[in-house]
């Protein structure tokens, strides 16, 4: 089980070190109009702060770098703050709780990303309060329904076609669930790491394939509409 959690954390950094090379490989040439984030503590920048959870980071020595806690999980700048800032976005992504992430802002972009979150909807329970990637779909949803509103379809969908989408998540899946100790012993009895690993692979491969698609599709064609789902499996 020891030789699981090593090769988990190795390889998630590795596929997050891959995927930003992909983003940066792609996107570097392109006019991003807005940066839409999902994933877990890796990216968030202050979802949990309004949330009941016992996943936060709004205490030092977080967020030391902006002289104050921000809700991000480090002491400065996210991956994802650093990528949109090179992608020449004025301003890091917004929080998709916080209160000001409202109007003209959501055009550039929100953050969904929710520490403690995953891919299975009971991943990270041991928190409380979590945004689970179901949810962060959800949401995004809304967001979207506030860009057709504001500026009508035909511009919502050259917006979201040129738009930059991010997926950092999975590791809660292991970590917060079924690895966590003591509570996840009789889930591994059951269940074969293999066995868990595939179900968490199918689950996924239907939220980018399926349920996403539902929520972000406008007027695409497949081909951009593969192009947009190879961003996020990367």
């Amino acid at each position: 089980m020891e030789n699981l959690s090593n090769r988990t954390v190795f390889n998630t950094i590795l596929l997050q070190l891959s995927t930003i090379l992909v983003f940066l490989e792609m996107s570097l040439a392109e006019n991003i109009p807005a940066n839409f984030v999902f994933g877990d503590s890796l990216v968030d920048v202050g979802n949990n702060n309004y949330i009941a959870s016992l996943s936060k980071a709004n205490y030092v020595p977080n967020g030391i770098d902006f002289g104050n806690p921000t809700g991000r999980y480090t002491n400065g700048r996210t991956i994802v703050d650093i990528i949109g800032q090179e992608l020449g976005l004025k301003d890091f992504t917004p929080p998709y709780l916080a209160p000001t992430t409202a109007g003209d802002k959501v055009l550039h972009g929100v953050n969904y990303a929710s520490g403690g979150g995953g891919i299975l909807n009971y991943t990270g329970k041991i928190f409380g309060g979590r945004i689970n990637l179901d949810a962060q779909m959800d949401n995004f949803a809304n967001t979207r329904q506030d860009i057709i509103t504001r500026i009508g379809g035909p511009s919502a969908t050259k917006l979201l076609e040129n738009a930059l989408f991010s997926v950092t998540i999975g590791s809660n899946d292991f970590i917060n669930n079924y690895l966590t100790p003591v509570l996840s012993k009789l889930e591994q009895k059951l269940v074969t790491p293999e066995s868990f690993v595939g179900a968490l692979i199918s689950r996924f491969r239907i939220q980018l394939t399926v349920n996403f698609w539902h929520v972000w599709y406008v007027e695409y064609d497949q081909r951009k509409l593969s192009f947009f789902f190879f961003r996020l499996s990367m």
